[in-house]
This record gives structure tokens, C-alpha cells and sequence, in this order.
């Protein structure tokens, strides 16, 4: 579309009018798919860097360096051997980003790769006393074991009853509400874990999480 546009109106106006060029662009064909007000605003950015009057200037340059920029006219082999001069692994500088956005790149590449050695490894306990299910299942009995009994609530209303006076009270009922929703998932996964170490339930993928977080500590 924007292509079609661009052929348009450089055929047709004598000057090109870049700024509705990018207006199209940005906030028409693409940015009116775009629901984030941030990712608009790339958009815009990323277009006026490209759509404007000096990108028809010899040596003009899309990036700091300079490695990226107008090269003079000519025929499309002068082109594609321009293209093959630029590097195989381009820089942040090419999608318009910061260098520091490669530290960030392999930061989380390096993360991937470690998750992933890690989810390969035997999982057996390094003391060599007690298999994996084992220390799943002692942990997850001494923790069911020191889960406090559920708030009444009843009893708290009564002892603190909701009042103009005493705002405390409303956030107090609110947050017992709260844990108790949080201790009976923790008694009934906990319970579950057990169940799933000798097969007694199937070990999905929530109780799978709950038993490598509980190994690993």
C-alpha cells in the first residue's frame, strides 16, 4: 500500500510530498493497526528518518556510522553490490536502536541458552541420598504442614465491623478474603504435588512448575 502510494504521488506532484507520505504511513496504513500510543510514535520516528526530503542526497546516512546511507543512482547490480558490502550480522544501528540494545539481545539469548542446559540435566538430587521425587515430596509436606488454618471471617466481622470511622477495618476483612483464596490454593496444589509424585493424579504443567520451584528452592 505504502509503495503504491509513494509511486503515486511522485508521479503525479511535481514535489513529493513527504510529510503526507508519512501521515499515510504512519498514522493510516500501519499506525491505524497500532493500539499502543509508544509504538505509534516509533512508527512516526522510524518513518520520518526514512520518508524525508534529504534521503535523495548522495552520502546521505540512516545511522550514526555512516555504514548505512544514499548511495549515488544507478542500475540495480550497483545496488544489490552496495547491499552485499554491509555487514552479515548488522548492527542495532540498522533497526535504528542504540548499542546497548545488543547488551540486552545477548543478555537474553545467554538466559535462553542456561533455562535450557538446565531443563536437560538429570534431575536428581546432588546429595545422592534421595531421588528428585523424593525432596519434592519431603518439601512439599513440611510446607503443607506449617500452612496456617483459614481466617473466619465471621468472627472478623464481628470483632471488626465495617464502620465510617474505622476505614482499617474494610481493608483488614478484604485482605483475609485474600489469603484465604491463597491458602486453599496453596493446601489443594500441595496436595496435588504429592498425588502426582506417585502417580495418583497426572502431573500437568502447573504441578510440574510447583515441583521444580519447590527442588530449586
Amino acid at each position: 500500500m505504502c509503495r503504491r502510494q509513494l509511486k503515486i504521488f511522485t508521479d503525479l506532484y511535481d514535489e513529493i510530498p513527504y510529510q503526507v507520505l508519512v501521515i499515510l504511513g504512519a498514522d493510516v496504513n500501519y499506525g491505524g493497526r497500532v493500539t499502543d500510543d509508544k509504538d505509534v510514535r516509533l512508527i512516526k520516528a522510524i518513518l520520518q528518518r526514512f520518508v524525508c526530503d534529504k534521503v535523495v542526497d548522495v552520502d546521505f546516512k540512516f545511522s550514526d556510522s555512516g555504514l548505512y546511507k544514499t548511495i549515488p543512482s544507478g542500475s540495480k547490480e550497483d545496488y544489490l553490490n552496495y547491499i552485499k558490502t554491509l555487514p552479515l550480522n548488522p548492527k542495532p544501528e540498522a533497526f535504528g536502536l542504540h548499542e546497548n540494545a545488543e547488551i540486552i539481545t545477548n543478555q537474553n539469548e545467554t538466559r535462553t541458552i542456561l533455562e535450557l542446559v538446565l531443563s536437560i540435566q538429570p534431575r536428581t538430587s546432588s546429595s545422592g541420598e534421595k531421588s528428585r521425587e523424593d525432596v519434592i515430596g519431603d518439601i512439599a509436606k513440611l510446607v503443607q504442614s506449617k500452612v496456617p488454618a483459614l481466617f473466619d471471617l465471621d468472627e472478623i466481622s464481628q470483632k471488626y465491623p465495617t464502620d465510617y470511622n474505622e476505614s482499617m477495618n474494610t481493608v483488614l476483612s478484604q485482605e483475609c478474603l485474600k489469603y484465604n483464596r491463597m491458602l486453599k490454593i496453596m493446601n489443594t496444589q500441595l496436595v496435588q504435588i504429592q498425588q502426582a509424585l506417585v502417580g495418583a493424579v497426572v502431573m500437568d504443567e502447573a504441578l510440574e512448575a510447583i515441583g521444580t520451584s519447590l527442588f530449586d528452592n
